[in-house]
C-alpha cells in the first residue's frame, strides 16, 4: 500500500467513527498518485447505488455528466460515487428497505467521510460535488454544512456544487442565492477564466417536493451551488400550491413500504406523530385566551403547520410543550363551555376562513392546467442526460479543472 492509500484509509476511517453509527464510508477514497487538481464525488439518485456500488464506475445519472469529463481531462480530474442504500422504504427497485430519511443520512456520512479523506490524501486537490434527486438533496446538506463551517472539509476546498433534481430546491434562481446569475463564481483561488464562458439553464417555476419554506442557504459557497431542474419534473419543480403533495411525500419519506401491511403501520404511525405536532404548534402559536374569550388568529396557515410537522428535519415537540399545549386545552375548552352562544360562532368563522385557506395552498391539485405540465413526469425526472441537461454540468467541472491547473484548454 502506498504512502498516499494509507493517508486515506486513516482518514476515512478517522471520519467515519466521528461520524458515528450509520456512517458507511470507513474505507480509503479510491485516488491515484499523483493527486488531481480537481476530485468529484457523486451521489446517485434513489435505486441507482447500494452499499457494495462500485465507486468507479460511471452508472446512472451521475456518472452520465461525470463520466465526460474524467474522458475529456484525464489528467486533471478523478472521481469517484458514494456507495450508499439509495432506498425509499423498499419500493423501489435497486434501492435499499430502509425509509428515505435513513437512506439521505447513510448517504451524507459517506459523502461527509469520502470528503474529508480526499482532503487528508491530497491536500492541495480542489473539489466538486454532483448530486441526483435523492443524491441531490444529500450533497444540497453536505453544502449548507460546508457553506456554514460546519461541513467536514473548509468551503475554500469545495470548486463547486451541481444539484440535479433537488427535492429541496427553493424557488428562485440556477445559483441560490444569486439572483438572475447563470454564471457559476470561479473557483477559490483562482481567475475563472474557464468558468467564465460557461452558462448555466434557467430553473423552471414551482420548487422541490421537500423544499423547506424557511429557505436554504449556503453561506460561504453562495455562487458556487447550482440547482439544474427540467420543467415538469415534480421532485425539483413541484407546484407552488400544492401543500398536501408535499405533505404526503415527507410523510411517505419516513416509512417502511416493502409490504403492504408494514406501509400501512408504518405510515400511519408517521402520519399521527405529523398531526400530534401540528396540533401542538396551533394550540402553543396560534389560539389565544383572553378577556374576550378564545381567538385562532393563526402565525401560520394549516398547511405551513402540517408541512412543518410531518417534515422530518423539524424536532418533536418536547415535554414542555405538549403540557403547554394541554393546559391551552384545558382554557379553551373552559372559556368555550362558560360561554358557547358567544364563542362558538366567532370561531366557527376563524376556522372556516382557515379551512379555504388550505384549499387555496392546494389549489393546483385540481387545476388541469398544472397537471397538463406534469404528464410526462417520469419521462422529465428521468430524461436529464437524453434532453442534454447535464452537458453544462460536464462543462462546468471541465472549465472548474483547467482554471485549478491553469491550463486555459
Amino acid at each position: 500500500m502506498t504512502r498516499l492509500a494509507a493517508a486515506a484509509v486513516i482518514a476515512a476511517t478517522v471520519n467515519g467513527i466521528l461520524l458515528g453509527p450509520g456512517s458507511l464510508a470507513v474505507q480509503a477514497v479510491p485516488i491515484e498518485l499523483p493527486c488531481p487538481a480537481l476530485y468529484v464525488l457523486g451521489v446517485q439518485g434513489t435505486g441507482q447505488s447500494s452499499p457494495t456500488a462500485d465507486p468507479a464506475a460511471d452508472t446512472g445519472m451521475v456518472g452520465a455528466s461525470v463520466g465526460p469529463v474524467v474522458a475529456v481531462v484525464p489528467d486533471l480530474v478523478q472521481r469517484s460515487y458514494i456507495p450508499y442504500p439509495a432506498g425509499f422504504g423498499g419500493i423501489v427497485p435497486g434501492g435499499g428497505r430502509d425509509p428515505y430519511t435513513q437512506s439521505v443520512l447513510d448517504g451524507l456520512g459517506g459523502l461527509d467521510a469520502d470528503a474529508a479523506g480526499v482532503v487528508g490524501a491530497c491536500p492541495r486537490t480542489m473539489l466538486a460535488a454532483v448530486g441526483y434527486s435523492q443524491g441531490a438533496q444529500i450533497v444540497s446538506r453536505f453544502a449548507e454544512a460546508v457553506g456554514a463551517g460546519e461541513g467536514p472539509v473548509a468551503p475554500d476546498r469545495i470548486a463547486g456544487i451541481a444539484l440535479v433534481s433537488d427535492p429541496g430546491r427553493a424557488p428562485g434562481s440556477v445559483l441560490p442565492g444569486s439572483p438572475g446569475q447563470v454564471t457559476p463564481d470561479a473557483a477559490p483561488g483562482t481567475t475563472g477564466t474557464a468558468v467564465s464562458v460557461v452558462r448555466l439553464p434557467t430553473v423552471p417555476a414551482g420548487r422541490g417536493i421537500a423544499a423547506d419554506d424557511a429557505g436554504r442557504g449556503y453561506g460561504a459557497l453562495t455562487g458556487r451551488v447550482a440547482e439544474i431542474c427540467a420543467d415538469g419534473d415534480p421532485v425539483c419543480a413541484a407546484p407552488d400550491h400544492a401543500a398536501m403533495l408535499r405533505i404526503g411525500a415527507e410523510i411517505a419519506a419516513q416509512a417502511t413500504l416493502q409490504d403492504p401491511l408494514a406501509a400501512l403501520a408504518s405510515i400511519q404511525a408517521v402520519l399521527s406523530s405529523a398531526l400530534a405536532g401540528a396540533w401542538t404548534r396551533v394550540l402553543a402559536d396560534d389560539v389565544t385566551v383572553g378577556p374576550g374569550g378564545v381567538d385562532y388568529t393563526p402565525q401560520a396557515t394549516l398547511a405551513q403547520r402540517l408541512t412543518a410537522a410531518a417534515d422530518p428535519r423539524t424536532p418533536a415537540p418536547t415535554a414542555e410543550d405538549t403540557a403547554t399545549a394541554g393546559a391551552r386545552w384545558a382554557q379553551i375548552t373552559a372559556t368555550v363551555v362558560a360561554d358557547p352562544v358567544g364563542q362558538l360562532p366567532k370561531l366557527a368563522g376563524q376556522l372556516a376562513a382557515a379551512w379555504g385557506q388550505l384549499g387555496a395552498d392546494d389549489a393546483d391539485l385540481v387545476d388541469p392546467a398544472v397537471w397538463l405540465r406534469y404528464a410526462d413526469l417520469v419521462g422529465r425526472h428521468t430524461g436529464y442526460a437524453a434532453t442534454g441537461q447535464l452537458a453544462p454540468v460536464s462543462a462546468w467541472l471541465i472549465a472548474l479543472a483547467r482554471d485549478l491547473a491553469g491550463s486555459p484548454s
